[in-house]
């Protein structure tokens, strides 16, 4: 009986996946690109978490939903809406709507990822925010090489991520003793405000940035996040009139 041909070993090296220097140094850029927005999102997941437990609803639960649906607004409002009794199918919808952004980001970065392979495509859907999306597409130009940008894309991604969770559970164990005059909510504009100001370049984008702001602002009381979007809308009508 013969025995089947061994493969060379430097041909078995090959075959191993291999994550080079010059990729972990690409994760750690967009790490520490995105690092500045990190406690944001831990305080918004500490938001949730609290709002969890407030609310009276499984700590489990409360946990999985960040891992499974990983969407801060439309998961605190989910709970809002179940909290004061609303129907499931008046939760789901109002998640829907909120979430509808998401649609938006992919056709932004389908660009940005067509070169990736599908499970990267995949994976780094799932780990999509408003924020990792936002960098990945300031600095897209910066990474031509595919390879190196998707690394930067998943370091901005999952360490964002990393935060939500973390904060998610901190907030679950901690809820009842975080003071409501935090008022952590207001942490969501002010990490898009940080993502903004430096790509403001000209009068018209900075005109249509401090409208959009003060609406949001002003109407912040308005309910499923329509300051929001009222907010877009002021900032996108100013910034076309301004030269």
């Amino acid at each position: 009986m013969t025995e089947p041909p061994s493969v060379p070993r430097a041909r078995q090296l090959k075959s191993r996946p291999h994550i080079g220097r010059d990729q972990w140094s690409d994760f750690a850029t967009g790490a520490k690109t995105i690092a500045p927005l990190d406690p944001g999102s831990f305080l918004f997941g500490l938001a949730f978490g609290a709002l969890i437990q407030v609310a009276g609803f499984n700590s489990w639960a409360g946990i999985s939903g960040s891992f499974l649906v990983m969407a801060g607004a439309s998961q605190i409002a989910t709970v809002e809406a179940l909290r004061v009794g609303a129907p499931l199918v008046v939760a789901v919808l109002t998640a829907l709507v909120i979430n509808a952004r998401f649609a938006l980001y992919s056709a932004a970065l389908a660009p940005t990822y067509s070169a990736f392979p599908r499970r990267w495509k995949f994976g780094l859907a799932y780990l999509m925010t408003d924020q990792a999306a936002a960098i990945t597409l300031h600095n897209q130009h910066v990474y031509p090489d595919p390879v190196r940008r998707r690394w930067f894309a998943l370091g901005a991604s999952l360490t964002f991520a990393l935060a939500w969770y973390a904060g998610t559970a901190a907030g679950v164990l901690l809820g009842p003793v975080i003071p409501a005059a935090w008022q952590i909510a207001f942490i969501v504009p002010l990490m898009f405000i940080a993502l903004m100001v430096p790509s403001l370049r000209h009068r018209s984008e900075l005109a249509a940035a401090v409208v959009a702001v003060i609406i949001t602002l002003i109407l912040k009381d308005l309910p499923l996040g329509l300051n929001v979007i009222l907010g877009a809308i002021g900032g996108i009508s100013i910034g076309r009139f301004v030269k």
